[in-house]
């Protein structure tokens, strides 16, 4: 998220004027070449966590004028003993992200990308300047420092739409990690690492539908393509809503996926989704097991749902 050395630059520039200061003055300030400044400059400015400007011959660089920056500041401002370089770059901001809660170490593994040794690690050096407490096996962020967590997020977030914005317009993030995000936007992508999700996949699982006109996208390095599980959680964090359950219920049969491969696809997706994803799969596997017996008002009659399963030569 922040590399120790962007985080260096970043807190040298959070007090300077809005002029900024130039990137020649900056490396002599770090003690950096100024190649490698200005490679620490543009990784920055990629994010959005900078802005450039040129004056005359001279490159000026100032924080960006976003949340995180400034509560990044504010902190940095008042605990200047605390070398947040060292205990927060790099591998310490995705620990910091899945702070927001208390947690164990372990459950933090599990969440980030992040080694149980070095989540460990990390944790003991968060503990020793006083950052994080520990309680039995749980950490959490000690009253002084609760925001890490805002701008760990913060700053993912920011990082998540740009990358978007650099391929599309009219971006809005349905479902994020500090690594990976799902949303809407008004037009194609064509890039790697981008996949098409959503409504506008269905066609590729002999399920054409009348979409609108955005389309949704998953942004990951994890995966090479989205599978019917995956499009399955993906349709419900987009929307829950009945016709998107129906939906989903005609992939489940189409492709006969099972209640475990669901739910192992969903525990990767529950722990950010502002639904109750793990409940809405089972929902929908008992509703097939029981044949429309164990229903809701968000799911169809039986009668209904095979009529339409017949339409897309589903035998349900």
């Amino acid at each position: 998220m922040l590399s120790k050395s962007q985080f260096q630059l970043l807190s040298s520039i959070l007090d300077e004027p809005d002029q900024g200061v130039s990137v020649s003055a900056l490396a002599e300030q770090l003690g950096w070449s100024p190649g490698h400044t200005s490679r620490v400059v543009a990784a920055l400015e990629t994010n959005g966590y900078v802005r450039t400007s040129d004056v005359g011959r001279e490159k000026r660089v100032t924080a960006a004028e976003i949340a995180p920056i400034e509560q990044l500041k504010s902190l940095v401002t008042e605990y200047r003993h605390v070398d947040f370089a060292d205990v927060v770059a790099g591998a310490g901001f995705e620990v910091l992200y899945y702070l927001d809660e208390r947690r164990t170490a372990t459950e933090i593994a599990e969440l980030s990308s992040i080694s149980r040794a070095t989540v460990y690690r990390r944790l003991d050096e968060l503990q020793t300047v006083g950052i994080v407490g520990k309680s039995e096996s749980h950490y959490q962020l000690n009253d002084s420092f609760t925001d890490l967590a805002s701008i760990a997020r913060g700053l993912a977030h920011h990082k998540n739409r740009r990358e978007a914005e650099r391929h599309t317009s009219g971006v809005s993030i349905l479902w994020e990690t500090h690594a990976e995000s799902l949303f809407a936007c008004d037009g194609d992508i064509n890039a790697d690492d981008f996949h098409l999700t959503g409504p506008s996949l269905f066609a590729e699982f002999d399920i054409p539908l009348l979409t609108r006109t955005r389309q949704h996208y998953f942004h990951s390095d994890r995966i090479t393509e989205v599978s019917a599980p995956d499009l399955v959680c993906h349709t419900l964090l987009i929307s829950a809503e009945p016709r998107y359950r129906t939906y989903c219920l005609l992939v489940i049969v189409g492709e006969e996926l099972d209640q475990g491969v669901l739910r192992e696809h969903g525990e990767q997706y529950a722990p950010e989704a502002d639904t109750d994803l793990l409940s809405i799969l089972d929902e929908l596997v008992q509703y097939l097991d029981t044949e429309g017996d164990a229903t809701s008002k968000q799911l169809p009659s039986w009668t209904e749902f095979k009529s339409t399963a017949a339409d897309y030569d589903i035998t349900v």
